[in-house]
């Protein structure tokens, strides 16, 4: 292409109209303002959790101390729901990753009559809300001897979590071909061989969505840890936080830097998750998506 031809080519494009300065600076004060809003929270819980004498309002303090971090393992014993809650999410996380990979993968190859009535059925359970089930579980719990046990909030953190995700990994494994499956059969793969080496491969991406939703729920999960548990020994952090707020309520004086402390310590995992885990989660619901 000659010279005069680019010349063409650039002159005949569309140009982007230019924006009004007035337009362009209302842009960025909108912006300037949502950012604002939602990082104010934030500013004031770091701010606050460095600050002895922390108060409502947001301000950095003329000497950072570590005090508050100390007394909330010192006075609430946030160690020790600290790694309760550690060990119930990632035990609740493998038993949801395990049981979702089977009935997913059920439901998508198994030809079974009126199957779409189970899957409908499935995602419908996810709509009642939790309060509705508050009195059953406690029952049973009780009948079972799970209140006070870690298996017992295992199993419903799980149960929680099953209904949605095992729909969600079906649409993952709809989408991997079944003639791959039949091929590994051909080389003298077994089903189970071939859904470890095959497809959970492939259907990775929903497995990190599943392990990370898992997660989250049992990590921040309250209401449940409330009508089951009652000992000191066995509060995870929520219930850790919500016995904070609750203390230091009423005619007492709020203790705005310890409540900070707890809280930040509290958002690192979750943080952890999604930055660890959002090109998975972007990948994985890309991949749903064109499968349903």
């Amino acid at each position: 292409m000659t010279a005069a031809a680019r010349s063409m080519v650039r002159t005949n494009a569309p140009r982007r109209p230019r924006a009004h300065p007035l337009e362009w600076l209302l842009i960025h004060l909108a912006f300037v303002a949502v950012s604002a809003f939602f990082l104010a929270p934030f500013l004031w819980l770091f701010g606050a959790a460095f600050d002895e004498n922390a108060t409502a309002y947001i301000h950095w303090p003329s000497a950072p101390t570590f005090n508050n971090f100390i007394r909330i393992f010192t006075e609430h014993d946030f160690g020790i729901a600290l790694g309760n809650s550690v060990f119930v999410s990632v035990a609740t996380m493998l038993l949801v990753v395990v049981t979702v990979s089977f009935a997913g993968y059920s439901l998508s190859r198994i030809e079974l009559r009126r199957k779409d009535w189970i899957t409908y059925a499935v995602l419908l359970l996810q709509t009642m809300p939790l309060s509705a089930t508050m009195v059953p579980i406690y029952g049973l719990a009780r009948q079972l001897g799970l209140r006070n046990s870690y298996l017992g909030l295992i199993l419903i953190h799980a149960t929680i979590e099953l209904p949605f995700l095992v729909w969600l990994m079906k649409g993952f494994f709809d989408s991997v071909p079944r003639q791959l499956e039949e091929a590994s059969w051909l080389d003298g793969r077994t089903k189970l061989r071939a859904l470890i080496e095959i497809v959970l491969p492939l259907a990775r991406p929903g497995l990190g969505i599943a392990a990370g939703l898992s997660f989250l729920s049992a990590w921040a999960e309250v209401l449940m840890v409330i009508i089951l548990v009652d000992q000191q020994s066995m509060k995870t952090v929520p219930l850790a936080f919500y016995e904070a707020m609750r203390n230091q309520g009423g005619y007492t004086e709020v203790q705005y830097g310890v409540i900070a402390a707890m809280a930040i310590l509290y958002l690192i995992p979750v943080m952890a998750v999604f930055i660890g885990a959002r090109r998975l989660m972007v990948r994985g619901l890309m991949s749903s998506t064109r499968g349903l």
